[in-house]
């Protein structure tokens, strides 16, 4: 399996995306692309996750454990199909990941 991006929060293979320290206490989810039906890129500001370390908030979105967010100024949410909860990634290379996710959910479709 090829890697085409690796980060200690996330990994982009050819098939899915794996979020590391997704699940308490140290547990991993993997999204195959076939199955995201929508990536949103969003500012991290005090109301919308920029002091979230992990969990989730008022909306139903789940940020992975990572102690440098409020240092990183976006977020990518993904919404998956047959979840209501949105995971939300903050990965050090946000562009890349971003060109990534959108490249393979665009020739899933």
């Amino acid at each position: 399996m090829t890697i085409l991006y690796e980060d200690p929060h996330v990994i982009c293979d050819e098939d899915a995306l794996t979020i590391n320290l997704y699940y308490f206490p140290l547990g991993s989810k993997r999204i195959p692309y076939s199955t995201i039906r929508s990536l949103k890129e969003e500012t991290l500001g005090l109301f919308t996750g920029s002091g979230r370390l992990w969990g989730m908030g008022i909306t139903p979105e789940w940020f992975h454990f990572d102690l440098q967010r409020p240092l990183k100024p976006k977020a990518i949410v993904i919404e998956e199909e047959g979840n209501w909860i949105k995971s939300v990634i903050t990965p050090n290379d946000h562009d890349r990941v971003l060109q990534i996710l959108r490249e393979k959910v665009s020739s899933e479709t």
